[in-house]
């Protein structure tokens, strides 16, 4: 019987992208059907809440069950995070005043079922990407470029422009789009072969997705 998999996430795309990767790390097979689907939007305060419902909703089983959480949430230039980037060029107050978002991921999650996660009722694993979900696919498809990929979004976002001061270069929603058009796909279809790209090259360069590899492997059944 496949295993109940929730992905707490913005929307179907990344949905598609993080249970190929757990598929992948874990050889295991999942059902994600519309019971199990969970939209946060972007918004980082609903994100927080939604994982706090969903962890306490599961917190008082007693048994393993088979059911798995993936917590999936951009980490948009926050700071506390152990795969954070340095920047050729300090980030605002705006950003360097948000709260940690990854430490306090896990001090939620470790404070509803503990720190022995052989005890955990269900398998979690955090994804928090440094900056975005597009840094973990370019790096993916990309991973000799993946240590001068740039903070923000797009080019043409005010953030950007401030942060610059001039002209700001490509992003890295520019940089993804950038790489679906020179390969001729949609974004599905990038998302896809990111997901189905060598782990190893694009972990050893991202803190941040070795994090959330580390946590898939922690899945694997035992023989």
């Amino acid at each position: 019987m496949a295993k109940h998999l929730y992905i707490l996430c913005e929307g179907e795309l990344d949905e598609m992208f993080y249970e190929r990767l757990a598929e992948r790390v874990t050889g295991q097979d999942f059902q994600s059907d519309q019971e199990f689907r969970v939209r946060h939007g972007s918004n980082w305060k609903t994100a927080l809440a939604a994982s706090k419902l969903l962890i306490n909703r599961v917190r008082h089983w007693q048994s393993k069950q088979e059911v798995a959480v993936i917590i999936a949430v951009d980490n948009d230039r926050a700071p506390g995070h152990p795969g954070g980037n340095t920047y050729p060029r300090p980030l605002p107050k705006f950003d360097l005043n948000k709260q940690p978002r990854y430490p306090q991921l896990v001090a939620m999650v470790e404070s509803a079922l503990g720190q022995d996660r052989s005890q955990w009722p269900i398998d979690v694993a955090l994804a928090v990407p440094v900056e975005m979900i597009e840094s973990w696919v370019v790096t993916l498809l990309k991973p000799d470029e993946a240590e001068d990929l740039p903070p923000y979004s797009e080019a043409s976002s005010p953030l950007a422009q401030r942060y610059y001061g001039t002209k700001p270069p490509p992003q890295l929603k520019d940089l993804r789009d950038a790489e679906a058009k020179s390969r001729d796909m949609s974004l599905d279809e990038l998302f896809w072969t990111a997901a189905e790209a060598d782990l190893d090259p694009a972990a050893a360069v991202s803190r941040s997705l070795a994090l959330f590899l580390e946590d898939l492997q922690g899945w694997k059944e035992v023989e």
